[in-house]
C-alpha cells in the first residue's frame, strides 16, 4: 500500500516539476515582455504628443488597438499639468502698477476632460477634435492591467492565494516641447 501511495505522490510531484513550473515560469517571462511592450507603445504615444503638442483621436485609438493586441485589458489614465505665470498689477489697464510678484496658477486636465475633447458627443464631422497643449506643459500617461494575466492565475493555483490583479504597471510622461512649429 505504501508503495502505491509513494508511487502516486512522484507521479504528481514529476507532473508539477515537469510542466506547472516551466509554464509558469514562461508566463511569467511573457508579462515582463508585455510590460516592456506597453511601456515602448506608452512612450511612443506620450513623446508624439509632447514634440507635436496636440493629440488627435487617430493617435489615440491606434495607441488603444495597439495596446489590445497584447490580449489584456487596461486603464489608461492621462493627466495633463498647464501652468501659467501672471503678473500682479494694481490696475489691470496701467502697465506701470506692476507690483514686482506673479501669480503661479496651475491647472490639471484629466482623462475625461481629455477624451471629452477628442471624442465630443455631437461632434460635426468637419469640427476640430484635437486636444492642444501649450509648450512647457506636463504631460503624462499612466498605464495597467484590469484583468488577471494567465501567470497570476497560474501562480495563484500553485500558491492558492489571491494575488493583486495589477502586475503590468506603466508610468510616463514629461513636458511639452511643441516642435511642430
Amino acid at each position: 500500500m505504501d508503495d502505491i501511495f509513494s508511487k502516486i505522490t512522484a507521479l504528481i510531484l514529476a507532473v508539477i516539476l515537469l510542466y506547472i513550473f516551466p509554464v509558469e515560469s514562461m508566463l511569467t517571462r511573457q508579462d515582463e515582455i508585455t510590460k516592456v511592450f506597453v511601456l515602448n507603445e506608452t512612450a511612443k504615444f506620450v513623446d508624439s504628443a509632447r514634440n507635436l503638442g496636440y493629440i488627435t483621436p487617430l493617435m489615440y485609438t491606434q495607441f488603444l488597438r495597439v495596446l489590445s493586441s497584447t490580449g489584456n485589458e487596461y486603464e489608461i489614465l492621462m493627466e495633463h499639468r498647464h501652468i501659467s505665470i501672471d503678473p500682479i498689477y494694481i490696475d489691470p489697464v496701467d502697465k506701470t502698477s506692476f507690483q514686482y510678484d506673479f501669480n503661479i496658477n496651475e491647472n490639471a486636465y484629466y482623462t475625461e476632460e481629455i477624451l471629452a475633447c477628442l471624442f465630443p458627443p455631437a461632434a460635426a464631422p468637419d469640427q476640430d477634435r484635437y486636444y492642444y497643449m501649450s509648450k512647457g506643459d506636463y504631460f503624462s500617461v499612466h498605464v495597467y492591467n484590469k484583468n488577471k494575466t494567465a501567470a497570476a492565475k497560474v501562480q495563484q493555483m500553485l500558491i492558492m492565494a489571491e494575488l493583486p490583479v495589477k502586475r503590468i504597471v506603466v508610468n510616463y510622461g514629461g513636458m511639452v516641447r511643441d516642435e511642430a512649429d
